[in-house]
């Protein structure tokens, strides 16, 4: 298989997508060419570092404003048409390095590149089946192109909502966002403890604000540090080094237990090692945790599109919600007393895990390529 996957390094999600959905076509057919594009850092890195840094920036200092721009691009047809106009001047930029590589199918992990590969296929430059992975848990119209032959969505539930958006039915497959195949691996709770040094028996929370480390972090373990019962502490500070020292400091005078990590590729073990996990609902983080079966407890959704997981993660059973987590403690502790509680939410988590769904992809890539061909 010859596959361009294309993405954008806005967050990590999009880029942890497209490696996992590489890693997954050269499991299956390791014979086959996958190049993964940061599209804008492609066509021209001074406009990829403005986009992405003023996406970082407003996400972590105003993020009222990041969401008020997400409703409006829903509603709004002018917003809509400039970054149609946008993408169509950007799209003309990729498509000789697609025309040079050939691949026989274009994958899409983010928007952007998703409406300039339609643009693309609209204006006859290329005549490639192109799929778009959504990497949350509801649509945006910014998804929705004319010219993308498949849509993978997370759940049933985005389904209906695409339809009524004009997305023809046939061409939406429930079949999940990839995630690392090592994801998958199971790991023993009581090794990881002793790696950690703490207590296999003992109630453990895993705190985490994605790959980035954004959100109330430090005011979250604030909270938890005045729960009367005793627990143990994970707290995963992505890349975030200021939340890494200012959490090391808060460390030194807390009586209980806590470990400090950095950016770490043990996601999986620690979640499979704790007994909760108190995060921002982002898309790839919430996909992890069901995979895992872990608990989980939400805070400071980002306004747009964290705010729909949460809906979905709500309506489902599959989290609490802590609110801005202000005064959470008792939320929290309420929630470790009830045993039933935590199992009913782990029971919904296997309900809507799809741990296959790097494997279910690439054998939706391999169809649309023989229909293609024929």
């Amino acid at each position: 298989m010859k596959a361009l996957i294309l993405s954008i390094s806005a967050g990590a999600g999009h880029v942890q997508a497209a490696e996992a959905i590489k890693k997954y076509i050269m499991l299956n057919n390791p014979n086959s060419e996958v190049q993964i594009l940061d599209t804008l850092k492609y066509i021209n890195p001074i406009i990829d570092k403005v986009v992405i840094g003023s996406y970082l920036k407003t996400i972590k200092t105003t993020p009222s404003l990041f969401g008020k721009l997400y409703d409006y691009a829903e509603t709004d047809d002018g917003l809509a048409t400039v970054s149609n106009k946008v993408n169509e001047l950007l799209a003309f930029r990729i498509a000789p390095l697609i025309n040079k590589f050939k691949p026989e199918i274009l994958i899409c992990t983010h928007p952007f590149p998703a409406e300039m590969v339609s643009v693309l296929k609209l204006k006859r430059k290329i005549d490639i089946p192109a799929i778009s992975i959504l990497t949350d848990y509801a649509p945006h119209s910014f998804w929705i192109q004319p010219a993308i032959d498949a849509y993978i969505v997370s759940n049933s539930d985005m389904i209906d909502e695409m339809i009524s958006r004009g997305v023809d039915r046939d061409i939406i497959h429930d079949l999940g966002i990839p995630v690392n195949p090592s994801f998958i691996k199971q790991h023993d709770k009581a090794a990881t403890m002793n790696e950690l040094g703490l207590s296999p028996d003992k109630p453990t929370l895993l705190i985490m604000g994605g790959s980035l480390g954004i959100g109330k972090i430090s005011d979250i373990y604030n909270e938890v540090l005045k729960l009367p019962i005793d627990v143990q502490i994970l707290v995963i500070t992505g890349s975030n080094k200021k939340l890494y020292s200012e959490l090391t400091k808060l460390k030194e005078s807390s009586l209980k237990d806590t470990r400090i990590i950095g950016f770490t590729g043990s996601v999986n073990k620690y979640m499979q090692a704790c007994d909760l996990l108190l995060t921002k609902p982002g898309g790839l983080t919430i996909t992890e945790a069901l995979i895992c079966g872990i608990p989980i407890a939400i805070f400071s959704p980002i306004p747009g599109q964290e705010e729909k997981n949460a809906e979905f993660l709500l309506k489902h059973g599959l989290a609490v919600d802590l609110g801005d987590g202000k005064n959470c403690a008792i939320a929290i502790e309420k929630l470790l007393a009830c045993p039933d509680k935590l199992n009913e939410i782990k029971n919904n988590c296997a309900k809507f895990s799809k741990p296959c769904a790097g494997d279910d992809i690439y054998k939706l890539l391999e169809q649309l390529i023989n229909n293609s061909a024929s």
